[in-house]
């Protein structure tokens, strides 16, 4: 099973989700892999550092991306791509590889604006894939009390792509995880609440997934509605 981030805007935390999702499905016992198609290269390198017991690929062209994608669906459970900022080439093509694409969007305008393209790739991609391509919005950075977050989830059903329940909130335990080379989940008491985040979605995200390789009894979320 191939999962890809992707969006035509950076800093919508690709990369941060990427690199958890993958050490959180280590965690759980599945085998898992990460293809990083950024050219930063930050999420594979982080990953490195977190856990050298998943794999990591690097893809720099949308060949190297179909390749790697094939040969580490072969031999792990599941992959998770690492899209680029931008609707490039590259990460059409992790698309039209992917069973499922999460699309991360942050509580500003320019976020929203951006994700309108990303959705309208992954409905291309959609209908030109071979596999039944499902996708969600990732609610991202989000505060509890700020009017723009509240706007963004009120604004969601227009957007025409279903959104995940669980949200990921603008907690400074992802920021100091990146600085120290970590996740969330090893930073102990500090990363309490971010942890928590992250393991609601994940559980969210996969109990949605028919057959999927971890196993989990949670009712699954919204997936592309």
């Amino acid at each position: 099973m191939m999962v890809a981030l992707a969006n035509s805007k950076g800093g919508v935390g690709k990369s941060t989700l990427a690199v958890h999702i993958a050490v959180w499905l280590q965690d759980h016992g599945v085998r898992v892999a990460l293809l990083d198609a950024d050219k930063q290269q930050s999420s594979s390198l982080w990953l490195k550092d977190v856990d050298p017991g998943v794999t990591v690929r690097v893809a720099t062209t949308p060949e190297e991306c179909l390749d790697a994608a094939v040969e580490l669906a072969e031999s792990h459970d599941i992959v998770i791509g690492d899209g680029p900022a931008g609707l490039d080439e590259i990460s059409r093509t992790l698309l039209l590889v992917a069973n499922l694409a999460l699309i991360p969007v942050g509580p500003s305008i320019l976020d929203v604006r951006s994700v309108q393209d990303a959705i309208q790739v992954f409905r291309y991609a959609q209908r030109i894939s071979p596999k039944h391509l499902e996708g969600a919005l990732v609610l991202n950075k989000v505060g509890k009390r700020d009017r723009i977050s509240r706007e963004l989830i009120c604004s969601l059903p227009q957007l025409g792509l279903g959104a995940a329940v669980s949200t990921i909130r603008n907690l400074t335990a992802f920021r100091d995880a990146a600085q120290q080379g970590t996740v969330v989940g090893r930073l102990g008491k500090t990363g309490r609440s971010a942890a928590d985040d992250l393991d609601k979605f994940c559980v969210e995200l996969f109990a949605s997934i028919p057959g999927n390789p971890v196993d989990l009894q949670t009712p699954g979320g919204v997936l592309d509605e």
